[in-house]
């Protein structure tokens, strides 16, 4: 079962667990697939819309929405940046207390990878598209045989292909667990087999206008239950 933080007529909010993609080709299990048949009541096939995705191995609160004005008018939120996105992510090393970092980011051709380039000049013609972010540091600690290790919160400015993952790694400070961008501690601690690497890396608060009363909502993702965030350092 997948875990509903709020239920509204417009929407729901639900705590994405990691290893599940968040939609997908039928028959590939995803969010959106559970989520339809968690709410199917009888024969009725519920709406279920998704404004915006969170990577296979990234858990934390989704947005979900209930019928087709909701979708588009969340829809409309993120592509304006009005909705707030905050995680957490243990990374490799010691960080600054906080910092506001822009740079320019592209998804690398035929490969599920993404890369920080120079900012293109006004004639160029590019796929790169700007990477903002805010952070501060939570917590310190040490990983036995690796070192220094981080706890830091994330503001996501922009929301980019690998976005936390790629900035953090090219400032020498990889995610725990993520291999691909070169944080590739790994631990005996995983709950079950996963088809890729878990990495410590959560969407912890999602904040956005009700669809339909504009008020805002506020929704918090509890961490899950196992490495790493069962890090004794923290």
């Amino acid at each position: 079962m997948i875990e509903v933080l709020i239920d509204d007529p417009w929407f729901l909010v639900v705590n994405k667990p990691i290893d599940l993609l968040t939609q997908a080709v039928p028959g590939v299990p995803n969010l959106q697939s559970q989520l339809v048949e968690q709410l199917r009541s009888g024969t009725s096939k519920p709406f279920v819309g998704m404004p915006h995705r969170l990577d296979r191995m990234t858990s934390g609160v989704v947005v979900i929405a209930r019928n087709q004005r909701a979708l588009r008018r969340l829809c409309d939120q993120f592509a304006a940046r009005s909705v707030r996105k905050q995680y957490l992510a243990w990374v490799m090393g010691d960080t600054e207390e906080q910092g506001s970092w822009q740079d320019w980011i592209r998804k690398i051709p035929d490969v599920a990878k993404a890369e920080l380039v120079d900012e293109p000049k006004d004639s160029e013609a590019t796929d790169a598209r700007v990477a903002e972010l805010e952070f501060q540091t939570l917590h310190r600690g040490k990983v036995a045989g690796h070192g220094p290790v981080s706890l830091v919160r994330v503001i996501l400015k922009t929301g980019r292909m690998h976005q936390i993952r790629v900035q953090f790694a090219a400032r020498g400070h990889p995610i725990l667990g993520d291999a691909l961008y070169g944080g590739g501690i790994q631990s005996n601690e995983q709950p079950w087999e996963t088809r890729e690497p878990m990495i410590a890396l959560h969407a912890s608060r999602l904040e956005f206008s009700h669809p339909k009363t504009a008020e805002r909502v506020v929704a918090h993702a509890p961490e899950p239950a196992a490495y790493p965030w069962t890090l004794p350092e923290r």
